[in-house]
């Protein structure tokens, strides 16, 4: 496995961001470019970066979920909601995650909220939901639902 640095700037911070990836995935991906979720930053937040074949990133797609995430919570509501992943039926392969992603995807059984698994892998709840959602568009996670209850 050739590990390749990436750089780029993350036009939520303004910050530079290098990222290693496995050559060897970005090359042999049916997809050109390849899309490559990175999250990082205080407060942590996620970029999309598109990558080619030759590794030079193409374009960069930003979505300040952090502070959409943040607006919805701080609404004074007499409901709850908790947002719960959901396991695909079959099997998953693990492959090319780190080890947080793969004990998240274990931990998954469509009956524990995203804060019920931040408190198990002593991580912030903002990046069980970020890791959830990267999850989801990996094919690891079948899909993350939002479940309201009265308070």
């Amino acid at each position: 496995m050739t590990q390749i640095s990436i750089a780029f700037g993350c036009p939520i911070c303004k910050k530079d961001v290098n990222v290693q990836l496995d050559s060897e995935k970005v090359e042999s991906s049916v997809r050109n470019p390849v899309p490559v979720v990175v999250t990082h930053g205080t407060p942590e937040h996620a970029v999309t970066i598109f990558v080619d074949k030759e590794h030079r990133v193409r374009a960069i797609s930003a979505s300040d979920i952090v502070q959409r995430i943040a607006d919805v919570e701080s609404k004074h509501t007499p409901f709850t909601r908790k947002f719960v992943p959901i396991p695909v039926d079959d099997e998953v392969s693990l492959s090319g995650l780190d080890h947080v992603q793969i004990t998240l995807v274990a931990l998954v059984d469509g009956k524990r909220s995203g804060d019920e698994l931040a408190k198990i892998l002593e991580i912030p709840k903002m990046r069980v939901k970020i890791l959830c959602e990267q999850l989801v568009r990996m094919g690891k996670l079948d899909s993350v639902r939002v479940v309201i209850s009265e308070k």
